[in-house]
């Protein structure tokens, strides 16, 4: 299939089916023949969104709710590659128009006037002034929903609210962390060297590297040996906050799709008991599938509600990477800030709230419970965090400082991960111990 025509197809999925752009890629990536393109051209489409749709509302005689699905995603398909890619005007034309045509020749006529208006008139189309409207300003030139920019336009400035759009809409790197069961790091990156396997080493992380590498993940070398599975930096941290050890008993109450499952078992060298427990069977499947090509034999797995979850013993240590708005992985999760809103924020809230007092009942005394979400929005997590302690007054925050790779200027037992202070993914981390 034309990778043009499967991107069509990608995006009328994704925002009008409600369809998981991860699955929807996947499944048109075997149709196409370089996989990368289709994946570049989505990602960019869906990172651009409200700015192409600005474009187009500048130079189309028709209404953006007016037209086709079809001729909008077509459109900011065509436009994303004349301003971002800087494809060559007459093949961008050429190749949308017909495109539509097969399906519509009078939509056919329409995109190619909307597109020629946009080469014409381009240079004249400029964007809100940020010091009268900030929050217009920032959210259309970056591409990020209204009330999301007010929010951190509120909770963290001007400066990095721009610099955490702008690290949103990167192309997300693709970091890897050792399986130290299986090999070394010195020995992986001799092995990468030995594939020409293109990387970097990750500075942040001890055991992450970054690779310089396209296609399909499974087939780059040392992945079906399982010597390494994708982590980034900031959810690697999540388990060396936990700091578990050789022969103790962890429960991981949120566990799919089981990175730092995995990273728990390789911390106690495999030895010991970890209990991965998750809502969804299907999804606990893929944590099942992650130990078993890593070689990890020490972990149970239990398909059970987190918030209501029992066990006859206690645990020396709780991991709760809870579910949460996923506003500090928006690069990776190219979808997501197009189908959040204000209310599953105070939603999650409650829920995280929920499954840390189930949590509380389930760690020893003096045993520690890890919190942690892939957002940055203070509701979910140091609201949730002040929240639980004034409910549970044998717990106290324990020191985070010394497993964080950052000098911090006061302990106060929890972290926020931003993506314009550490430069990587947005995530909370808190550590709190039972007296």
């Amino acid at each position: 299939m034309d990778v043009r025509k499967a991107a069509l197809k990608s995006l009328n999925k994704i925002l009008y089916k409600n369809g998981s752009s991860d699955d929807i890629l996947n499944y048109y990536s075997k149709q196409v023949l370089i996989s990368s393109e289709l994946k570049s051209l989505v990602a960019g489409v869906l990172r651009n969104k409200l700015t192409l749709d600005y474009f187009i509302a500048n130079i189309s005689d028709k209404k953006l709710k007016d037209l086709s699905n079809n001729v909008l995603n077509a459109l900011r398909l065509a436009i994303y590659e004349l301003e971002f890619l800087k494809t060559p005007d007459y093949a961008v034309l050429n190749s949308y128009v017909e495109l539509i045509k097969r399906s519509d020749l009078k939509s056919g006529a329409f995109v190619n006037g909307v597109l020629r208006n946009f080469i014409r008139k381009r240079p004249e189309i400029t964007f809100p002034d940020i010091e009268k409207d900030p929050v217009s300003a920032i959210s259309i030139k970056y591409s990020h929903p209204e009330w999301l920019v007010e929010r951190w336009l509120h909770n963290y400035g001007t400066d990095d609210t721009i610099k955490i759009c702008k690290y949103n809409n990167l192309s997300s790197k693709l970091t890897i962390r050792v399986n130290t069961l299986n090999i070394s790091k010195e020995d992986l990156k001799e092995f990468f060297k030995e594939n020409e396997i293109s990387f970097s080493d990750d500075r942040m992380v001890n055991d992450c590297l970054i690779l310089h590498q396209k296609g399909d993940i499974k087939e780059i070398p040392g992945f079906k040996e399982g010597y390494w599975l994708v982590q980034s930096e900031s959810s690697s941290l999540v388990s060396i906050v936990l700091d578990p050890k050789e022969n103790e008993k962890i429960l991981d109450l949120c566990s799919a799709p089981g990175g730092k499952t995995t990273h728990i078992a390789d911390l106690m060298n495999n030895k010991g008991k970890i209990i991965a427990v998750d809502l969804n069977p299907k999804r606990l499947e893929k944590v099942k599938e992650n130990c078993l090509r890593l070689g990890i034999s020490s972990v149970e797995y239990q398909a059970a509600d987190a918030k209501e979850y029992s066990h006859d013993e206690q645990f020396d240590r709780v991991l709760i990477d809870a579910p949460c708005s996923n506003t500090g992985v928006l690069a990776k999760r190219i979808d997501a800030r197009w189908k959040k809103t204000k209310e599953d924020i105070k939603n999650l809230a409650k829920l995280q709230l929920e499954i840390l007092n189930n949590a509380a009942k389930l760690v020893k005394q003096n045993g520690i419970i890890v919190y942690s979400t892939c957002s940055i929005e203070p509701e979910e997590n140091q609201e949730v965090i002040t929240k639980f302690l004034e409910e549970n007054k044998d717990f106290k925050p324990d020191k985070i400082a010394p497993y964080l790779p950052w000098e911090l200027s006061e302990d106060k037992g929890y972290f926020q991960i931003l993506q314009s202070k550490q430069n990587i993914d947005g995530f909370f981390i808190a550590r709190l111990k039972k007296i």
